[in-house]
């Protein structure tokens, strides 16, 4: 049975999410580095990458708490400072990128293809109006640092989009332009409207969520009978919280239009007889969670109420087929390993 681990995005509390989850998933004797493909979106190809180029499901956890080796000193404090490095220097410089910022987040979304049928703006226009508010210089030298150029031996894709379509790009699927493994994650990555866009070729390429924050129609697509997806920015209720509850009303309103376009992506799927278990916050999670996704001072609390989380959830569905699935991958592996 081929297996896909689907890997959404979330920002850093996403990564954070994703690190815990994994964690549990392994504890439950789910090995999800063992998936024959791997999805990744935004914090998601983040994760994803590393997970395809040889980290185990226990390096993300000790990185968010801090212990793996990999864990600069002063990463959970001045993380946040160095990936907001402003672009601007002047009030007018700030404008300028304002603008170009705004149009990257509308063109992200199809509205220039619509009117324009995805031509690129001119260069005096470009020069003019940059897009992108922060840098993106210390990501990429820690990508290039950390990931192989080239892209490891086995099926992962890595979702973008073009800039000036709108339209996703699954980096390292066979249809998908060529960009070496780190540029693919990096332009994953780049929220439009708050990182520049990433050049690969003659395209720029900006964040994958901004088609879908999980893409999990790809590992459909692709042939995967059972599918894990990883979701930071779904939420299940738990009957534990009201969802009238103020508190969660922003967390809620942040994440509703990400919920919903899951909840077609997973109906489509098992309706076509594919196995999929969504791991997901609880409503109660989402206090936690809140509405600054670009956080990293708590990371290693909700990577812990992640990992919690997600037992208690495997503990609720143990017979669950694609649970099952990625069980027996791991059996014979080890049995073949001896």
């Amino acid at each position: 049975m081929k297996t896909g681990l689907v890997l959404g995005g979330g920002g850093l509390v996403g990564m954070g999410y994703h690190a815990g989850a994994i964690k549990a998933l392994d504890e439950w004797g789910v090995d999800t580095s063992r998936a024959d493909l791997i999805v990744g979106t935004s914090a998601g190809s983040v994760i994803g990458s590393y997970l395809a180029a040889g980290w185990k499901p226990s390096d993300f956890y000790a990185y968010a708490q801090g212990e793996h080796p990999k864990a600069r000193r002063g990463d959970q404090d001045a993380g946040v400072q160095a990936i907001f490095t402003p672009l601007w220097s002047t009030r007018s410089e700030r404008v300028r990128r304002s603008i170009g910022s705004f149009f990257a987040l509308a063109s992200s979304r199809g509205y220039w293809r619509r009117a324009t049928n995805g031509s690129t703006p001119g260069a005096p226009l470009r020069h003019t109006f940059p897009a992108g508010m922060y840098s993106t210089s210390e990501t990429r030298l820690r990508l290039h640092e950390d990931l192989p150029e080239e892209w490891p031996d086995r099926d992962v894709f890595i979702c973008a989009v073009d800039l000036y379509t709108g339209g996703r790009i699954p980096f390292g699927h066979p249809d998908a332009p060529t960009a070496s493994f780190p540029e693919s994650v990096l332009a994953s990555v780049a929220i439009p409207g708050v990182f520049p866009p990433v050049k690969i070729g003659d395209r720029q390429y900006v964040d994958g969520g901004a088609f879908s924050a999980t893409s999990l129609d790809l590992a459909a697509d692709a042939g995967c009978e059972a599918i894990i997806c990883i979701a930071p920015l779904g939420y299940k209720s738990d009957l534990i919280v009201a969802a009238r509850d103020p508190k969660l009303w922003g967390p809620m309103a942040l994440r509703g239009l990400f919920a919903r376009a899951l909840r077609r992506e997973v109906v489509a799927a098992r309706e076509r007889g594919i196995e999929v278990f969504v791991v997901r916050p609880w409503l109660t999670d989402l206090k936690t969670h809140g509405t600054n996704s670009m956080r990293n001072f708590d990371t290693a609390q909700f990577t812990d109420e992640a990992r919690e989380s997600t037992l208690r959830l495997l503990e609720d569905n143990a017979d669950h087929p694609a649970l099952k699935a990625f069980a027996k991958k791991r059996a014979r592996t080890t049995e073949k390993a001896v």
